[in-house]
């Protein structure tokens, strides 16, 4: 049997580029140990219906941050392995040593560091000075002192610092290898673990991908343009919700929470033309963004098309739709849109707002800068309804917006202070905007 040692597809020959991942020169030959012994097992478990097992109630712990617990779900499952990713340098470190000392009985594991560093780091915070601290790259030896602790949390900075016997640290086997033992001892003990992993300069972890699939929870930590601050986002989350987001500030005191994400993202807002806010959902929470377009007209053959912080592909169809019911000669111009604040952005309800941007842009008029919009927008022009619309715009209304623009037939909630506005295709936007 061949297995891409990147993503742990299995084929019965050898392939030069994987058909899951699309890597290439990744197949290696393992041993098939499927059937192995089979004739020889006589303690095979059997199956039960699911209303029979007997299952204990969902323990979380608290992370000691009110954001990091929302963003986990409630806190941190025992028997759960999760995985926190980012640039070295980014502040992984440091916020698993805030979180470490937030906790009663955590055992910090550092692979990278040396003890004594870890030690420089704690007083320059403040914090951890009773964290149990083992430095050692040895999987086993991690393993073993988890067990004589018994911690509720152990800490892995990082998983590809570590190695087994019989591979090097860093190796994709190796990490793969490493990964299963951690989920292994993690359901079989009820102990949590929390694993820090290193991505490319391409932005994906490093090392195979199949390990994103092994673990309970994938977390990335990213940098902010704006100087200074992180942002935490979940990517896949068995103990609740995807796409959450939190903003933490790096200090010299260490990582400090951002109570109010809007108001981060709105800070330095001026009232320019191709400035349109936005009124969004991240995972369990409203949050209000501002999306920025411009459109110069264009001196190249091909007009560029530069989308941060949005889906390429709704960018397109967002300005294919403003050329075909508005006549918005874009296809002559430069179009490009950024979302403020370095946040990333995939609900289609940022249509109607990337919508009001480019529009604005296009016609160099500014917009009333108390008007926020929420809403997707179809191929024919028509304006749909998206979801929680009532939580978007009470949290609008509690950042003072006087105005909302949606779509049509679907707020059931008014608001006390702010109007609601519903437009039901693009055409009543670009009529809308033209009177403001």
């Amino acid at each position: 049997m061949f297995v891409c040692k990147d993503c742990g597809f299995q084929s019965p020959s050898r392939q030069g580029k994987c058909p899951y991942c699309g890597e290439w020169d990744t197949f290696s030959e393992v041993a098939d140990e499927s059937t192995k012994g089979s004739a020889a097992r006589a303690d095979y478990r059997t199956s039960m219906k699911i209303s029979a097992i007997a299952a204990p109630k969902e323990e979380r712990i608290s992370s000691g941050n009110r954001e990091i617990d929302r963003v986990l779900g409630g806190g941190i499952v025992k028997s759960s392995v999760l995985l926190l990713a980012g640039a070295p340098g980014i502040g992984k470190s440091t916020l698993l040593l805030q979180t470490a000392a937030a906790l009663k009985k955590v055992l910090y594991i550092t692979g990278e560091e040396s003890a004594a560093q870890i030690k420089i780091r704690s007083e320059r915070l403040a914090k951890g000075g009773d964290v149990k601290l083992l430095a050692t790259r040895d999987i086993s030896e991690a393993i073993h002192e988890a067990s004589r602790l018994k911690p509720d949390l152990v800490i892995l900075d990082s998983v590809q610092a570590f190695k087994n016997s019989a591979a090097s640290a860093a190796s994709p086997s190796a990490i793969k290898e490493i990964t299963s033992l951690v989920v292994e001892y993690a359901k079989t003990t009820n102990t949590a673990f929390i694993l820090s992993g290193h991505i490319t300069k391409e932005g994906i972890l490093q090392g195979p991908k199949i390990i994103e699939h092994m673990v309970d929870g994938v977390f990335y930590l990213e940098e902010s343009p704006v100087h200074g601050y992180r942002l935490l986002y979940s990517t896949k989350n068995r103990f609740g919700n995807t796409n959450e987001l939190a903003v933490f500030h790096m200090t010299g005191r260490g990582i400090e929470t951002v109570e109010d994400p809007s108001a981060f993202f709105l800070a330095g807002r001026c009232n320019a033309p191709g400035s349109a806010a936005l009124c969004s959902y991240q995972g369990s929470s409203p949050f209000i963004a501002e999306i920025q377009a411009l459109i110069n007209t264009s001196s190249f053959q091909y007009p560029r098309r530069q989308v941060t912080g949005l889906e390429l592909n709704r960018a397109y169809l967002i300005i294919a739709i403003l050329e075909r019911y508005l006549g918005l000669k874009l296809s002559t111009c430069d179009v490009f849109l950024n979302v403020a604040g370095g946040i990333r952005i995939s609900e289609p309800g940022s249509d109607l707002a990337a919508a009001a941007a480019v529009i604005s842009s296009y016609r160099k008029k500014t917009m009333p800068k108390d008007m926020v919009f929420t809403g997707e927008i179809g191929l024919g022009g028509e304006v749909r309804g998206v979801s929680r619309l009532e939580e978007r715009i009470k949290k609008a209304e509690n950042l003072g917006f006087q105005s909302v623009v949606l779509p049509a037939g679907g707020a059931l909630y008014r608001g006390k202070k702010i109007k609601v506005i519903e437009v039901g295709h693009i055409s009543q936007l670009g009529e809308l905007l033209a009177k403001n």
